[in-house]
């Protein structure tokens, strides 16, 4: 046989993640997940809630109110996320984006700390665009930095209008009151590195700024200069056309206005008496803002522990509610996501995505 043949007929070895990775990644679910549990578990105990008869005593207008509320927000995510792609003149489906976001919120869930959601949607619209898959990565990118930005302006509406008695507050409740301060400050943060990338051509021509940022490239790690670099080009392609960042902003603080809503109905549901709205907007936005911590599935139990001490705080009446109602919250989640799972099930698109 000729080499020439012979080489040609050589099959490359398909790399698989060693038996150990997998048994590691294994166990490491398996302890996020119990540590999620965990954390449910002690929410609920340290209000004295009573999960089961709470439930069975609820009134079920307002728990279907938020379930549709909870849809909605959903909806409204994929719509976001669909102006994104306009813009870069790639069509998707409204359903296509609705189906890829509910999916996205099962692998999300199912994958602590992974962005497992997004790279479906990376890899399902690259089979609809060829070859624009930088452009799609980017308009992924841009919907998470944004939705942050968003849930930050939403923290910092909600300090404002709470700002009589923030002082006291912060008085009472240190811990509290400094979590609340550090979503404010990132979110003046974020501001400062919106107009530090948008105008980073202008400042770059003066020496002082273009020293200061030449030492801010030097002591900001690699990946995160590749990241902030992905996060300018994204930028400059949507300067052409900021009403859509300002829409997608727009949106995205009535999304996260809508998650303090929900909560807003499960206490009414439960019998909460006292919380106003501007109450479970203020713990509502720094809960979803620890959840992001990748310690485990969804931020599920991390968001729940804090929640459940912002209601505390502010005195929730019945007491056994600050437990209840976030744990509720989470299990609106959990039904969300097991419907993603569902939609990803009955689309074999989707499921050879992830093949």
């Amino acid at each position: 046989m000729p080499e020439s043949q012979s080489s040609s007929s050589v099959e490359v070895p398909v790399v698989r993640p060693a038996l150990g990775s997998r048994l590691l990644a294994l166990v490491w679910r398996i302890l996020v997940l119990l540590l999620a549990f965990y954390l449910l578990h002690i929410t609920l105990r340290s209000s004295g809630a009573d999960l089961k008869q709470e439930f069975l005593r609820a009134k079920w207008p307002y728990l279907l109110l938020a379930f549709a509320l909870n849809f909605l927000i959903q909806a409204m995510a994929a719509w976001r996320w669909s102006l994104l792609m306009s813009v870069q003149q790639m069509r998707l489906p409204y359903i296509s984006a609705f189906k890829l976001s509910m999916a996205g919120n099962f692998f999300s869930l199912v994958i602590p700390g992974a962005v497992s959601g997004d790279l479906l949607k990376v890899a399902y619209a690259g089979r609809l665009f060829s070859g624009r898959k930088t452009e799609i990565f980017l308009t992924v990118l841009l919907d998470r930095v944004l939705g942050l930005f968003a849930m930050f302006i939403a923290a910092l509406l909600a300090s404002l209008l709470y700002l009589p008695r923030l002082p006291a507050f912060c008085r009472e409740q240190p811990l509290l009151g400094l979590a609340l301060l550090a979503v404010n400050l990132a979110c003046l943060g974020m501001l400062l590195g919106y107009f530090l990338i948008v105008s980073r051509r202008r400042f770059s021509e003066r020496g002082f700024f273009a020293f200061g940022l030449r030492i801010l490239s030097f002591l900001t790690p690699g990946f995160l200069r590749g990241l902030l670099a992905r996060l300018q080009a994204a930028f400059q392609l949507y300067r052409q056309d900021s009403r859509v960042l300002s829409k997608h902003i727009t949106y995205s603080t009535l999304v996260h206005i809508l998650n303090a809503l929900v909560l807003f109905c499960l206490g009414k549901a439960l019998g909460e008496k006292v919380m106003s709205f501007l109450e479970y907007c203020l713990a509502t936005q720094v809960a979803n803002t620890t959840g992001l911590l990748p310690l485990t599935p969804g931020g599920i139990g991390v968001r729940d522990a804090v929640s459940s001490a912002f209601f505390k705080a502010f005195a929730a009446e019945p007491a056994s509610v600050a437990g209840s109602i976030p744990v509720m919250a989470s299990a609106l989640m959990i039904i969300t996501a097991l419907l993603g799972a569902l939609f990803f099930v009955c689309s074999p698109r989707l499921r050879r995505m992830s093949a």
